[in-house]
């Protein structure tokens, strides 16, 4: 599943984020890295914050680099990847029990869709498709930076280790921001997977017929047309 999302993610990445938003993303990262390193080394010149880090100064210099990759992830997972109010409205006409039987094909071993619902999970599939790629980018940048962060950590506690001082720790900033960006990245990824192969399951489906209108005219009274002795 998570294999057909990412088909998916990579073939509508380029056509919803063009190239210049795709410049831009990677100019902000870029612009953050060089920031955020010039600032670690201006940081270890004038104080003793790094001191105490048992590392020689190439292992440092790579530790500043995984940080400020951090960062300049972070950084890019904020420029927005599409125009403003790209959100999906609520789809009109589907009752609640229709919208509960759509939640449950998206779950763990899911049933067969059934062909009454065929309309109903077909229904604004490229849209909510297209805002989860978006979301998907902004998580799996997310997850980068984390991973380049905590590599930074574990550099870092293995010196310490060998050394024999105290260990760092991974600051619970960072820890959320990889919890969000694996739901909305990774899990992202798992949805847009299985929401290709809904699409392909309903499609196979034979279209439902309209129900019949009311037969008579409109406004006549239905049921008997004879009329009661007293009437």
């Amino acid at each position: 599943m998570f294999k057909i999302g990412w088909q998916v993610f990579r073939e509508r990445l380029p056509a919803l984020v063009d190239a210049r938003r795709r410049r831009r993303i990677r100019l902000v990262g870029s612009i953050a890295v060089v920031v955020a390193f010039v600032g670690l080394v201006v940081l270890g010149l004038t104080t003793d914050a790094f001191d105490a880090t048992p590392l020689p100064l190439a292992g440092r210099v790579v530790v500043g680099l995984l940080l400020s990759v951090g960062f300049g992830c972070l950084a890019a997972a904020c420029v927005p990847s599409g125009p403003k109010g790209w959100a999906i409205a609520p789809i009109p006409g589907i009752g609640w029990r229709t919208q509960e039987a759509v939640a449950r094909y998206h779950r763990r071993n899911p049933p067969p869709v059934d062909p009454k619902h065929r309309d109903a999970v077909l229904d604004r599939l490229p849209e909510t498709r297209d805002l989860l790629v978006r979301s998907a980018l902004g998580g799996l940048l997310l997850l980068t930076g984390c991973a380049a962060t905590l590599l930074a950590v574990v550099i870092v506690d293995v010196a310490a280790i060998s050394a024999g001082t105290g260990l760092s720790r991974l600051p619970l900033f960072w820890f959320f921001l990889g919890i969000t960006g694996a739901t909305t990245g990774i899990g992202g990824l798992r949805t847009l997977g299985r929401q290709e192969q809904l699409r392909v399951e309903a499609e196979a489906l034979p279209p439902v017929p309209p129900p019949l209108p009311p037969r008579g005219r409109p406004g006549a009274r239905s049921g008997s047309k004879l009329a009661l002795p007293e009437e």
